[in-house]
């Protein structure tokens, strides 16, 4: 393990990100779970649950990252 119990491991502690207008959203119906936008995330608010890809609202930091690579078009912008 890379933390150490106190939190002064190698990796530190994610911030929560900052309020933004809008976050992104799947659309489960469209969506393929095909993952491409799993990596180009840099929070990495966008997880597999099971079967579907879940945004955490908490980090999306709205940065449209994951949008254009999208081949169905499932995530869309919404404000927060």
């Amino acid at each position: 393990m890379l933390d150490a119990p106190d939190g002064d491991g190698y990796r530190l502690r994610m911030r929560p990100a900052p309020a933004c207008p809008e976050i992104a959203v799947v659309d489960l119906q469209v969506c393929d779970r095909c993952g491409l936008c799993l990596p180009l995330c840099p929070p990495e608010a966008i997880h597999l649950e099971l079967t579907d890809l879940v945004v955490d609202r908490t980090t999306c930091t709205g940065c449209r990252k994951c949008i254009a690579p999208c081949p169905v078009g499932a995530l869309t912008m919404v404000a927060a």
